[in-house]
């Protein structure tokens, strides 16, 4: 839908407010961690400074031996421990005390267990090297005595941890993650037996967790979900639809349990997923939700062969189970008035949720400050498409009935591994997200865009740092950003 130019705005930022935004927003990529902004990179220096002050520094007069480095560092760990499990916690204390979700949380959770990892490995490894020295039996030095062997098996539980926490394998084998994490009850168990401190420093922590458990386990069992449609798409996509009465916003996610679809396991195997479908603004009875699930391995693949087979996946059969909603955009979309929405692959499931609610809202004549949308979907091949296709034909269809000189509705599809005949939708190849929010800049003159972008690590880096590239003293571009992992 094309329209006039939006009128401009009137907003003018200092030289210096533009500079500290491109720089405290940027991306980084760091070595054994996940894309980062300059931001969390401050706090991530500043978590390893602390941890290295209470590991180095005396505090006392003289110089500290090498026994007591090693002994502090087992300290260092039992304090990160105290912080890891409320770290890890869905309906988190965080988020009442300082507003922070889980999705953003759950960074400080990695980098606190990978803390306790090194420490561990600083402290046990030096341990074990000196008995093996003396003893030169790899038996004896792991499990000589008690202490060894609680130690070298609670080492144990958190190398498994730390080596199935990778985001590889989050992404495409989530089960495993999942289920290997499990171990910290090893290391709960171990480090208890192995130090008569480490029950002292887990208690609280431990006990917020086990709260948040119940919390999940309540929320996920309390309402009943009636399976409306359980549908395959093509190239390993299930679109699941049910009834249940809940209160959320675009772009939120939740994890999804389906009981009966490998019991036993499946009763405790559940999986994240966002809400492709936008919260309805009409009191029309029990809504009906969308989420939409790529077969990655492990369950999603066999609920989507199921789904393929029609075995035993009818509505009335499949039970489904559902934690959440969780999360929330770190922008107001509905008080941006450009707003583009970034996504790559499945990652369009929250973004086609956050255009849904836009495009109701304005059609409804809702307070709302939303002029232009621009939505961007990256995808390999024309097959693809299907996954949202009646969507975002039946979501065009009903912006037509916006008048022409208020509303922008442009979408954008591109297929990176397949020839395509380029159109108003189909574009062939990768984007230039730089050379888009260029345009969109160059279009509505000044003001501030919301970019809200979900798919590879890559693509929201370059995302993120064309955004900071194109801020200037005539208006912002903020991002909000969604990864496939959590």
């Amino acid at each position: 839908m094309s329209v006039a130019v939006v009128p401009e705005s009137n907003i003018m930022y200092s030289t210096v407010s533009v500079w500290m935004h491109k720089i405290w927003n940027s991306a980084f990529h760091v070595v054994g961690f996940e894309s980062m902004e300059f931001n969390e990179l401050v706090l991530l220096l500043l978590f390893i400074t602390l941890n290295l002050i209470f590991l180095l520094l005396p505090f006392e007069n003289g110089v500290s031996t090498a026994s007591d480095l090693v002994n502090r560092a087992a300290h260092v760990a039992l304090a990160n421990s105290a912080f890891v499990f409320p770290l890890a916690t869905r309906n988190s204390v965080f988020v009442t005390l300082i507003g922070v979700p889980f999705e953003r949380i759950i960074k400080f959770h990695r980098w606190t267990g990978r803390m306790i990892f090194f420490m561990i490995a600083l402290h046990g490894g030096t341990h074990i090297q000196q008995q093996y020295s003396a003893t030169e039996s790899i038996s004896k030095a792991l499990f000589g005595d008690n202490q060894y062997l609680t130690g070298s098996l609670a080492f144990l539980s958190i190398i498994i941890i730390v080596i199935t926490s990778h985001a590889v394998i989050r992404r495409f084998a989530f089960e495993a993650f999942w289920w290997s994490h499990f171990t910290f009850i090893f290391f709960i168990i171990f480090g208890v037996l192995h130090n008569e401190w480490f029950a002292p420093y887990v208690a609280f922590g431990i006990s917020l967790y086990v709260v948040d458990r119940l919390i999940r386990f309540v929320k996920s069992n309390i309402k009943s979900i009636k399976v409306v449609n359980i549908e395959p798409i093509q190239t390993g996509v299930t679109r699941v639809v049910f009834e249940r009465d809940m209160h959320y916003e675009a772009g939120q996610y939740a994890f999804v349990n389906f009981p009966n679809l490998n019991a036993p396991l499946s009763l405790v195997t559940w999986h994240p997923v966002s809400l492709s479908s936008a919260p309805s603004i009409e009191d029309d009875g029990i809504p009906l939700h969308t989420v939409h699930l790529k077969a990655a391995g492990g369950f999603t693949k066999m609920l989507y062969e199921k789904a393929r087979n029609q075995s035993g996946m009818s509505p009335g059969v499949l039970r489904m189970k559902f934690d959440g909603p969780y999360g929330k955009p770190s922008l107001e979309f509905s008080e941006q008035r450009t707003v583009m929405l970034v996504s790559g692959g499945i990652g369009v499931t929250p973004m086609i949720s956050i255009l849904r609610d836009l495009v109701d809202k304005q059609l409804s004549g809702l307070p709302l400050a939303t002029q232009a949308i621009y939505f961007i979907w990256v995808i390999p091949d024309i097959d693809s498409y299907a996954w949202f296709a009646s969507e975002l034909q039946e979501l065009l269809h009903r912006a037509s009935a916006l008048p022409d000189n208020k509303y922008i509705i442009d979408v954008k599809v591109f297929l990176t591994r397949s020839q395509t005949t380029p159109s108003s939708i189909f574009f062939q190849g990768r984007p230039s997200f730089d050379f888009l929010l260029k345009s969109v800049k160059d279009f509505h003159g000044s003001g501030d865009i919301a970019v809200g972008v979900c798919g590879p690590a890559v693509m929201i880096k370059e995302v993120k740092n064309s955004a900071m590239a194109r801020s200037d003293r005539y208006g912002l571009v903020n991002v909000h950003s969604e990864t496939y992992e959590l």
